[in-house]
């Protein structure tokens, strides 16, 4: 059985990739034809047999700018890998959009995928996490009022607590509430994950370095993106 696997159209020409099985092993048939417009009979008429589709493949990426064609076909089995060197290739070249222009449709549309240029999210998944909350109250008491203005009105007792506070803004106090703080809001480059109602916060090696309850805490996260725009894509 023989199938196109990969195929670029081109004015006058194309680039095929075929795949050939039998009952015992596939080999893939490069074939390359480009006609010659000068009438000179100097056609170009290429076949190739390799054992992998990425070899084959190769003989395409490295000498072509393919992207800038028209892609016709890429086969499910491949499109994963012609998408990773796709990405490998716009940023080695140091393609531009521009230069995209004409053909962005056609990659997205086979390789079903959205093909962005901007400043990539770090690949490790590394955020730039920012932390904030609510006030906790951490330990407290009552304390009976002598204030005799406060007796007339029905306040028999005040409460005395500790409170953890994380806030941008200055901490604040009350007549009824003396107010320890122990810390203040904080950033931190880590891994944002959510397990039931606990915000878990993990460095770049996958250890905890922090839990929160999501009732009390508020927190804020960013990807981290290169320095400079590049190439990337999202399914």
């Amino acid at each position: 059985m023989k199938e196109i696997v990969f195929e670029i159209l081109a004015e006058g020409g194309g680039l095929v990739i075929e795949r050939e099985k039998n009952q015992n092993d596939e080999k893939f048939i490069y074939n390359h034809a480009e006609m010659d417009l000068s009438d000179e009979g100097l056609d170009i008429n290429r076949k190739n047999t390799f054992e992998t589709f990425e070899q084959a493949f190769q003989q395409i990426n490295s000498k072509y700018n393919w992207f800038t064609l028209h892609l016709e076909t890429v086969h499910n089995d491949y499109k994963s890998y012609v998408l990773n060197e796709l990405i490998k290739t716009l940023n080695s070249k140091k393609i531009t959009p521009s230069e995209l222009k004409y053909s962005q449709n056609d990659l997205e549309k086979v390789l079903n995928t959205k093909l962005i240029f901007d400043n990539r999210p770090n690949r490790n998944g590394m955020q730039e996490i920012s932390v904030n909350a609510l006030t906790e109250l951490t330990e407290y008491k009552y304390q009976e009022y002598t204030n005799e203005a406060a007796k007339s009105i029905g306040q028999k007792f005040k409460l005395i607590g500790k409170l953890k506070t994380w806030t941008d803004e200055k901490n604040y106090f009350t007549d009824y509430l003396d107010s320890i703080s122990e810390s203040q809001s904080f950033e931190i480059n880590g891994k944002l994950e959510i397990s039931g109602n606990t915000i878990i916060i993990k460095n770049e090696f996958g250890q905890i370095e922090y839990a929160f309850p999501s009732d009390k805490f508020f927190v804020s996260a960013n990807p981290i993106l290169s320095k400079e725009k590049e190439w990337f894509y999202k399914n």
